[in-house]
């Protein structure tokens, strides 16, 4: 006879030896049900949108003033657990530290036989999403709780629950000091280049000279349009805000491009690229340095420009980082047309002038400086991701 296979996750505290429960999702979990009533309520208090949500650490991104938000319609209180329910915000959650409200297409999650902090990590597992998932069907997929309710998901003693979700807190808090981290040293970034461009930070000569005055330069005179064409040997790039010139398949999942590639730009390496189309909270468009070491084709929609040197580029990369300072720029020089397309050529772009650095070896020693600081917010990001896995993997392996 064979023998059934005991209910144990693949990895777990020595010290627990006894099998898991298994029952369905509303024997363990409820939503709460108390309704936002705007008469009965402080319009000043905290409320979460799907957007507030994060996806991967639990972190809280952002609060709103309840007043006039007509999509609040639930109650939470601190240790409640908020899972997104409407695609594409799926897999977002936060375990509050605060009483508020929120929006009606989140749920509100409490455990009756599991420890909020556990249910907070069961959320979280592939299975209970795999399940979420399911439950599509519709323009605007939500998950449907009559279903999830009758799934089965397993569970361990109160005190197992206990130690899991004190195990995977220690490796989430890693994950939100590493956050912060980042984001420290990249509002670090960002004034340092304030202070940089208004001429309260000066770089000198290796013996202690000064460098020239800097002088307003036209675009034009320090940004060169090439109109290099496609080869037939480039592969087709995207640009993206976060992640700069990417190739199109690793970033989209597969190739948008036109069956016929031969009129497409190439970009050389370190070329300005400006992609004159909304994206987020850029809605005149984007202009990135092309940091991919050999030549590459994009949209011949773009325009691409080479920078007088590689380092001036690499400060205009970062300088349009911001999507104040790439508004600033673009503002005064487009014309918005039908369905909110953008309208400027490429001599348009070229216009403008802006304070720059005149002496070439300045902009070197710029560059290197903004340089090793984006190298250590790369290295953070890498310690992010790399802890985000670990913390993957142990959801698949610690539940069952």
């Amino acid at each position: 006879m064979q023998k059934t296979k005991r209910l144990v996750p693949q990895l777990r505290f020595p010290v627990f030896q006894d099998e898991w429960e298994n029952s369905e999702f509303r024997n363990i979990a409820k939503r709460r049900k108390d309704r936002f009533n705007p008469k009965d309520s402080n319009e000043n208090q905290p409320c979460i949108e799907l957007e507030c949500l994060s996806q991967e650490t639990g972190f809280l991104l952002g609060t709103l003033n309840s007043k006039d938000q007509k999509s609040i319609k639930n109650v939470f209180v601190k240790n409640d657990i908020l899972f997104g329910k409407l695609r594409p915000y799926l897999k977002k959650f936060y375990k509050a530290d605060f009483d508020g409200v929120c929006s009606s297409e989140i749920w509100v999650l409490n455990g009756v036989k599991l420890e909020n902090e556990f249910l907070y990590y069961l959320i979280q597992t592939d299975k209970f999403n795999y399940e979420v998932n399911q439950t599509s069907g519709s323009k605007m997929p939500r998950a449907d709780w009559n279903y999830i309710s009758e799934i089965k998901f397993s569970f361990p003693s109160i005190r197992e629950q206990q130690k899991i979700a004190e195990f995977l807190t220690a490796i989430e808090t890693r994950i939100q000091s590493l956050t912060k981290k980042k984001s420290l040293l990249e509002e670090y970034k960002r004034g340092v280049l304030q202070q940089i461009l208004r001429q309260e930070i000066r770089f000198k000569h290796d013996n202690g000279v000064a460098f020239p005055k800097w002088e307003k330069r036209k675009f034009s005179d320090v940004l060169f349009e090439h109109k290099l064409k496609s080869t037939g040997n480039e592969e087709v790039h995207s640009v993206s805000v976060h992640k700069g010139v990417i190739n199109q398949i690793e970033h989209l999942g597969r190739s948008f491009s036109a069956k016929n590639t031969d009129h497409y730009s190439r970009a050389l390496p370190n070329d300005i690229i400006y992609t004159k189309s909304p994206t987020g909270d850029f809605p005149l468009g984007i202009i990135k340095q092309n940091h991919i070491k050999e030549d590459v084709i994009i949209s011949p929609l773009y325009g691409v420009f080479t920078p007088e040197t590689k380092e001036l580029g690499y400060i205009l990369h970062v300088y349009f980082e911001s999507p104040i300072n790439t508004s600033n720029y673009l503002s005064s020089i487009i014309q918005k047309g039908a369905k909110n397309t953008i309208n400027i050529t490429n001599t348009t772009f070229l216009s403008k002038k802006m304070l720059l650095p005149v002496s070439k070896e300045e902009q070197a020693k710029i560059a290197n400086f903004l340089s090793a600081i984006d190298k250590k917010i790369e290295l953070v990001d890498k310690q992010i991701e790399k802890t985000k896995t670990y913390k993957k993997g142990l959801l698949q392996q610690m539940f069952v």
